[in-house]
Order: C-alpha cells, then structure tokens, then sequence
C-alpha cells in the first residue's frame, strides 16, 4: 500500500542536541519476527511492559538492544496504529513557528507534548518540542532524561541499517520518524517516493556529500496496518 505524509519538523536550534549519523551507530538488520517474539516473552529480557517501565522511569542503563526492541517492538502491540495523529490545537501550532517563548508559552509546549507522547510515546518532534520547553524553564534534569530517551531512539533506528540502499534501509514505525531521521542528518527533505514492496525513498536537497536520498524500510508498519485496518 503506497501512504504519503506531509511531514515539517521543526527544530528550536537547541545547544544541546546533536546530529547522529549511522556511523556512530553498530549496524545490525534486525530479525523483526524474532524482536516480536522477544517483546511477547515474559520471560525475555525484552519483554515489553518490563521494558516500557524501564524506559518512563528513571533508567539510564537501558542498552542500544533495550531501544531497538522497544521502538520496533512496539509496532507489535495492539494499541499501535502507525497512522494515529493527535490533534494539534491551533495556538499550539502557532507556538511551533515561533523561535522565542515566554515561560507561559513553554508551560503550553509542554502540557502539549505530555498530551500527545501519552498517546504516541515515541512522537520524536514531541519529544523534542518536551525537551526545548523543559530546557527554557530550567528544569534541566528531566530535560537530560528525555533527551537520553530521544537519543536511545535515534541510535536505535540509526543501528538497523544505513539508508543508503533498499538492503540497507532504515527501518521506522512512523512515516514522520523518516522525515526526523532525515533532519537529524543536516539534510532537508524534498520528495517522498514509495518503491515497491515496502520502502519509502526520502530525496534530499543538493548537498556536499553528493547523497540524493535515504531508504525506510515500512514492512512491520504496513503489515500491521493492513492487518487491523484493512484485513477483515
């Protein structure tokens, strides 16, 4: 099933966050029937819930294979619906344009993203948003732990290939997770592309580096789309 999204990632320009890149990454083409198997184990190491209360609490040992089974594992969770959106009130999308903030405004950003990471728990520009709002009022130590959080993710995805070819694609949950991963490369999206059977092709701007473009691969969305939304 071809699916197209209109994604703007904005980012505040926070001092604190940084560009990752696949090398910094151990690359490993995950076995997606084999991290569904390991969610679903309550005797696994993975098992989800175990892992998802590691993940909200306070926990800073969570290792690369802790965050690779808890964003791809949660496309096998019932409550998962790759094509979910929370709604954004308009005063809040008026916030997102804006580069300063009063306190007031923070307090905004933040109730917000708090809303819809309870509803999407791995809504990477929510997540961002979180951090630029808790950074600005100076709660510093939860900002830290979301950001360890968001890095987890990065890496997490960053780890499952390079991007550069079908065989090597990134694999993502969310289509707007491609347009993040882009970002965080230095790049800017231009064109969306879907390539048969399950990649979406990202074009970029013209670059130093020469890169036209990245591979994801949307097998476990699409399956598990079609699957509860489609299959009857």
């Amino acid at each position: 099933m071809k699916h197209f999204i209109i994604a703007i990632i904005l980012f505040f320009g926070i001092s604190s966050m940084h560009i990752y890149s696949a090398e910094t990454a151990t690359v490993e083409i995950p076995d997606m029937e084999k991290i569904e198997n390991a969610v679903r184990d309550s005797r696994s190491p993975y098992y989800y819930p175990d892992l998802m209360k590691k993940y909200l609490g306070n926990d800073t040992t969570m290792t690369l294979q802790d965050f690779r089974h808890l964003y791809l594992g949660y496309a096998s969770q019932e409550d998962y619906n790759p094509y979910r959106t929370v709604e954004i009130p308009e005063r809040i999308e008026k916030l997102y344009a804006q580069t300063v903030h009063t306190e007031s405004e923070c307090d905004s950003l933040i109730k917000y993203a708090r809303i819809a990471l309870s509803d999407i728990p791995f809504d990477l520009r929510q997540i961002n948003f979180l951090i630029y709002g808790l950074r600005q009022k100076g709660e510093t130590e939860e900002a830290n732990l979301w950001e360890y959080r968001l890095k987890g993710i990065i890496q997490a995805i960053l780890s499952t290939g390079d991007g550069k070819a079908p065989e090597t694609a990134w694999f993502v949950i969310y289509p707007a997770d491609e347009y993040n991963i882009v970002n965080r490369q230095g790049f800017t999206a231009t064109e969306f592309t879907f390539v048969e059977p399950y990649f979406d092709y990202i074009s970029i701007e013209k670059n130093p580096l020469k890169i036209e473009g990245f591979y994801f691969n949307v097998k476990k969305l699409l399956k598990e789309y079609n699957r509860k939304f489609y299959e009857r």
